[in-house]
């Protein structure tokens, strides 16, 4: 009987210490840590843009990255000048399409060591299905998440700019991010 007791108590016990390791957590980005930059090519004058403002909502279960999303406004994006971040705010018409969303559907491991993201981005109001590499690195408590996305502008609606006949911006722009952060435990 006392047999058939502990082994009721132990199967009871794994049980909840499965469910318990199982809980989401939510990752909380650290953003003096972390940065978001896009790297635009031109014929002249080509610059990095930072984005400072942007909301990422990212879970984790059992130490991998269970879901994420990323919200940015347009106009947020900062390029070290006020006219070419207004020009850009133009072209991008963030009067009409203010907001830029990616939505993780996997991520999956890589030959490589790394993962492969894949997720909906919506930019210009044009949502595509985009695939691009990212490193985890993680102790369980502090995550440090890396990667270079490529998007292709003309993909989501958006002309190239060319300037006097000479002049052009590359449209594959390259979207580098190192969000880095800490596990809080779900209220759940």
């Amino acid at each position: 009987m006392k047999s058939l007791l502990w082994s009721i108590l132990s199967v009871i016990v794994l049980a909840a210490t499965a469910i318990l390791a199982a809980t989401p957590e939510v990752l909380v980005v650290d953003a003096a840590q972390s940065r978001v930059e896009i790297v635009v090519k031109a014929t002249v004058d080509s610059f990095t843009g930072k984005l400072g403002v942007y909301k990422a909502a990212i879970t984790v279960e059992g130490g991998r990255i269970a879901t994420a999303s990323f919200r940015f406004n347009c106009n947020a994006i900062r390029t070290g000048k006020d006219g070419r971040d207004e020009a850009m705010n133009e072209w991008l018409e963030t009067t009409k399409h203010p907001e830029g969303v990616f939505t993780l559907s996997a991520l999956e491991p890589a030959a490589d060591g790394r993962f492969e993201a894949r997720g909906t981005f919506v930019l210009h109001g044009v949502s595509r299905e985009i695939v691009f590499p990212v490193s985890v690195i993680t102790d369980r408590t502090l995550y440090a998440i890396d990667g270079v996305a490529t998007l292709d502008t003309q993909d989501f609606g958006l002309p190239v700019i060319r300037k006097f006949g000479l002049l052009k911006v590359d449209p594959v722009v390259k979207v580098r991010f190192h969000l880095q952060g800490t596990v809080k435990k779900s209220q759940s």
